[in-house]
C-alpha cells in the first residue's frame, strides 16, 4: 500500500526516562507517524468515514501520553502504534520518536513499524 496519512513533528510533553529524576519533569518528545491506508474511497467520495481521522488519532495520543509515566521510548512507540491500529482503516503504522534534547546533530531516537497482521 502506497497511500499514507502522516503526522510529523508532533511535539508533546511527556514524563519519560529511565530514572525517576528524568521522569519528574515533562520533556518534549517529537513524534513522526505514518499511517498506511487505502485513500481511494475517501478521495472518490469526500467521506471522512472512508479514511483515518488524523485529528482524532492525534488527540487520543495526546490524551494518553499526558497521563502516563514511561521509561522507554520503545514503550511509548508501541503505545502509539496500538492507538493507530485500533482504527479499522489503518493497515500499518510507522512511529519515529526522539526527545527534543536529542533532535540536533547527532539525532537519536527510535523507529518501529507495525501492521494490522502482526
Amino acid at each position: 500500500m502506497k497511500d499514507k496519512i502522516f503526522i510529523k513533528n508532533l511535539v508533546l510533553p511527556c514524563h519519560v526516562g529511565l530514572t525517576e529524576e528524568e521522569r519528574r519533569q515533562k520533556q518534549n518528545v517529537i513524534f513522526d507517524i505514518e499511517i498506511s491506508c487505502d485513500l481511494r474511497q475517501a478521495g472518490a467520495t469526500d467521506d471522512i468515514n472512508q479514511t483515518v481521522n488524523y485529528y482524532e488519532i492525534k488527540e487520543t495520543i495526546l490524551n494518553t501520553v499526558e497521563k502516563e509515566e514511561i521509561k522507554l521510548l520503545e514503550h511509548l512507540a508501541e503505545t502509539v502504534a496500538t492507538i493507530v491500529l485500533k482504527d479499522p482503516a489503518a493497515l500499518g503504522v510507522r512511529v519515529a520518536i526522539k526527545k527534543e534534547k536529542y533532535a540536533s546533530s547527532p539525532e537519536m531516537g527510535i523507529e518501529i513499524s507495525r501492521d494490522r497482521h502482526g
